[in-house]
């Protein structure tokens, strides 16, 4: 890996997800739920499979990126060393939780050896939460990014993932209005969207992740040509 072409960041991502509770192979009185419809922009419906979505350990209280890395590092003789490990607020229609996202688990017998794991390192689990279907989530982590062109991304860990960075701050509205406009004006490939920050040199970047299992330089250009066409249109009705 050429470290002048990566960089190494801690932001966020954060988008609406289609929740569904967990109850089996876990420890009692404790509140687990799946992302059953990971990328539904893209794929529209998920077909079952016995390798698990993204899973959210709900905790009584909210733990700092930085505590879960560390919880994280702590338990991989006692668990799997290939998970990826994030800190999430759960924003229900009726209330907020705190969580854990762990990705990558190889089946979902080995949820509750998480739990255990954690819970030695004296994280709190949540009894009882009300999990609704819905819910707008926002994921605290770390990337792993190479630079393919200026302020164009891909992510080195995961597959099919893409990131084009702006310094144009979006609110959600806005966010899901833009792509709203790109896929009925645009003519860009299929790609699901989620909005997100990264931290770089003590300034904070807007990023847009892409997911696409078709994902390229040329489909990332694509959508970056579509945004800044929108962003020119709307300057220039101003004046």
């Amino acid at each position: 890996m050429n470290s002048s072409h990566f960089i190494r960041v801690c932001g966020s991502i954060a988008k609406k997800e289609s929740l569904i509770p967990w109850k089996k192979n876990i420890l009692p009185n404790t509140s687990v739920a799946e992302a059953n419809l990971p990328y539904s922009n893209y794929y529209g419906t998920v077909p079952e499979k016995a390798i698990p979505n993204s899973i959210f350990l709900f905790t009584k209280e909210y733990y700092t990126l930085e505590e879960v890395l560390r919880f994280s590092q702590k338990i991989k003789s006692c668990a799997l060393d290939k998970l990826n490990v994030a800190t999430a607020t759960v924003t229900f229609s009726s209330n907020q939780s705190h969580a854990i996202r762990i990705k990558y688990l190889p089946d979902y017998q080995h949820i509750r050896k998480i739990q255990e794991c954690f819970e030695k390192q004296g994280v709190i689990l949540a009894k009882k939460i009300h999990i609704e279907n819905e819910a707008f989530i926002k994921i605290n982590k770390c990337f792993i990014l190479e630079e393919i062109e200026e302020n164009i991304y891909m992510d080195y860990e995961e597959k099919n993932k893409g990131y084009l960075l702006s310094n144009r701050l979006l609110i959600q509205g806005e966010f899901y209005e833009l792509l709203n406009n790109i896929r009925l004006n645009g003519n860009c490939r299929l790609f699901d969207a989620a909005k997100g920050g990264i931290i770089i040199n003590s300034e904070v970047k807007e990023i847009m992740r892409i997911y696409s299992e078709q994902l390229d330089t040329t489909l990332l250009k694509c959508i970056q040509n579509q945004v800044n066409k929108i962003f020119k249109q709307k300057l220039q009705a101003h004046y």
